[in-house]
């Protein structure tokens, strides 16, 4: 299986300009977390998010995450991060969110026994509606279902992953469908960065994700992460900045 550059970023910061100029002036600003290669870095420290940032998850509770299936997100709060429970559904932020900037950080676990979308599967949900896939796909030549891709949309324009068990982050900046008396004048667009390498270049996204919520594309929606068939994956400072 032929490998990518398993070379990592260095820790900075990454600009992206014009992606958002319809809804803001100047530049989408990204943060980017120092990066280890060790096998399991669950304890690498963190970069704390910006000052105008929206903290939605710094390791300490899962307040503010609601159940998918109803009432507190019920996965597991371990050291400084939070795991998927098996069969306790995805969970959703209470807040709502338009257009904005993301930081996510996953982990995802070594599965070697299993193939495709079995292997680590997760997703980070836009406004509810738009999913950036989440899997093992190291060493892989990338398709539309696999890390990093939009689900079924598009393939990563290369393939940033890390190995499993290992921290990594996703920067995104994200531009909400615009509608004008209810009907649609624009789709969603998304820029992605993985691991501080872009993978998804302000990329029109013609509709929701299947599995989405039944959200409402005209309002803002909640930030997603999903619980796949039990796949213990895990989440950690994550941070949001609305546009």
């Amino acid at each position: 299986m032929p490998k990518t550059n398993e070379k990592e970023p260095k820790a900075g910061i990454i600009s992206r300009r014009g992606f958002l100029a319809n809804a803001a002036a100047g530049a989408a600003t990204i943060s980017l977390a120092t990066t280890s290669s060790a096998q399991d870095d669950r304890d690498e420290p963190v970069v704390p998010p910006p000052k105008d940032a929206v903290t939605l998850f710094d390791g300490g509770r899962i307040a503010g995450w609601l159940s998918r299936k109803g009432g507190p997100a019920a996965w597991a709060l371990k050291n400084g991060f939070m795991e998927v429970v098996p069969q306790s559904g995805d969970i959703y932020t209470e807040r709502t969110f338009g257009d904005f900037q993301l930081h996510v950080e996953f982990w995802i676990p070594f599965m070697p026994e299993a193939k495709g979308q079995a292997r680590a599967n997760s997703g980070v949900y836009l406004q509810g509606l738009y999913e950036v896939q989440v899997l093992d796909s190291f060493g892989l030549k990338s398709s539309d279902d696999d890390c990093g891709a939009i689900y079924k949309v598009a393939a990563p324009l290369r393939n940033a992953c890390k190995k499993p068990r290992t921290w990594q982050s996703y920067d995104i900046a994200f531009r909400a469908p615009r509608f004008d008396a209810g009907q649609l004048k624009e789709h969603a667009r998304v820029t992605v960065f993985q691991n501080g390498f872009m993978i998804q270049d302000n990329l029109e996204i013609p509709g929701p994700t299947r599995r989405a919520m039944e959200t409402d594309p005209v309002k803002p929606g909640p930030i997603l992460l999903q619980e796949h068939h039990g796949d213990l994956v895990r989440f950690r400072n994550i941070w949001i900045i609305p546009v």
